[in-house]
């Protein structure tokens, strides 16, 4: 029974309502984003790039909502400021399903954006209080791997069903449901056993740490999203249809549960360092594989089986290593609001360099994102391998 409980989170409750602000409200956007895309053009008539512009908008206000609200984490009322976030997020969501003229529609997707932003930033830091934030943020993705299988399902009934307008109710019932765990969020952050990691310098939004940490979850975000945005495409010019992608891309999801529950199980028994860096090679190398498959079905297969996988095994680390740069959670919250940067921008970029050179060159922007991504994680993983070494040096004394 010890070696079962030391696998397991220390709390249930703070998994359960972490994850429900930051993902089940915060990046709620994100799975919905290919049907999000694929709507408004058809129902509103809009071009490829109008949609994106669109879109982007509304995770570039998510961006500056939790961007605001990050310093103030280490004293806000947690719970009340997600509560208030999901509620903005669910009134917008409705009022959108109705709105017919696309200014005013974008007008209120930025208004989601900055209630989405709220509970993402919230969510996040709650990460920070955990005394194991690598396990806490591993189990949080295998909760958002699991939300993501059910409304992909979901989400493409209410499309074929209802449209747009379908969509975004979709949306707003998913938020709704997230408020029930969101009520059992901590108002405050429990840090009492991290006194000794408070005070410490690095824990400033301004430190180099901290902007060294923002600016690789906004690289690792930004090459995410440059393969995202195209894998449908690619997938056709190797010979798939519609529907055989669509159910390769469902089932992608349900390998990719093994990557967070890998990390929760995991955790730091082999450092932070040699995670980290595999998990960032690995969807370097999932990004190229998919991007460049335009010419090997079987390439591009593979790829795509392990796209969640790798996104999702990596993403639970990189938030554990932010989580523990700064007990109060302003840093992880700010790193949520590049991350969310880096999904709105990385669409642009390579579809820029499509245009410039095909798919070989955003092959190169992918590998030269992956490795500048690796860099700027260079100092935040030295300073967590410095207050590991304090630690297990202060429990030895």
């Amino acid at each position: 029974m010890k070696q079962i409980r030391d696998f397991m989170p220390e709390s249930w409750i703070l998994v359960l309502s972490s994850f429900a602000a930051a993902y089940g409200v915060g990046l709620l956007a994100l799975l919905a984003l290919p049907f999000l895309i694929s709507a408004v053009i058809n129902d509103l008539g809009l071009n490829e790039a109008q949609a994106g512009l669109l879109l982007s908008a509304e995770f570039v206000f998510t961006m500056l909502a939790s961007l605001i609200v990050a310093p103030l984490m280490g004293r806000a009322p947690r719970r009340t400021l997600t509560l208030i976030g999901a509620l903005i997020a669910i009134s917008a969501n409705v009022a959108s399903a109705s709105v017919p003229q696309v200014e005013l529609l974008a007008i209120l997707r930025c208004v989601t954006g900055i209630g989405t932003g709220l509970a993402f930033a919230c969510g996040n830091a709650c990460v920070s209080s955990a005394r194991d934030p690598d396990k806490v943020a591993g189990y949080m993705n295998v909760f958002f791997v699991g939300l993501m299988i059910i409304v992909m399902l979901a989400f493409a009934s209410a499309m074929a069903s209802y449209g747009l307008a379908g969509l975004y109710y979709a949306m707003a019932i998913t938020m709704a449901i997230m408020l029930l765990p969101i009520f059992l969020m901590k108002q405050q952050a429990d840090t009492s056993h991290h006194v000794h990691h408070q005070a410490a310098p690095d824990s400033k939004l301004l430190s180099g740490v901290a902007i060294s940490m923002m600016l690789a979850m906004f690289l690792f975000a930004a090459r995410d999203t440059m393969g995202w945005a195209f894998v449908e495409q690619v997938g056709i010019r190797v010979g798939y249809d519609g529907e055989t992608l669509g159910m390769l891309f469902s089932f992608q999801s349900f390998i990719g549960l093994i990557g967070p529950l890998m990390a929760a199980i995991i955790g730091k028994r082999f450092g932070m360092s040699t995670p980290v860096i595999i998990g960032v090679l690995a969807c370097g190398g999932v990004s190229l594989g998919y991007v460049l498959g335009e010419h090997s079905k079987t390439m591009y297969t593979v790829a795509v089986m392990m796209i969640s996988f790798t996104y999702f095994y990596a993403l639970a680390y990189l938030t554990a290593l932010a989580a523990s740069l700064d007990k109060q959670g302003r840093v992880v919250a700010a790193c949520g609001s590049f991350l969310t940067l880096g999904i709105a921008l990385g669409p642009a970029i390579s579809g820029a360099l499509i245009s410039m050179g095909g798919y070989s060159l955003a092959g190169w922007g992918i590998a030269a994102v992956s490795l500048a991504t690796l860099i700027a994680l260079m100092i935040p993983l030295s300073i967590a391998k410095e207050r590991n070494r304090a630690m297990a040096a202060a429990s030895m004394a």
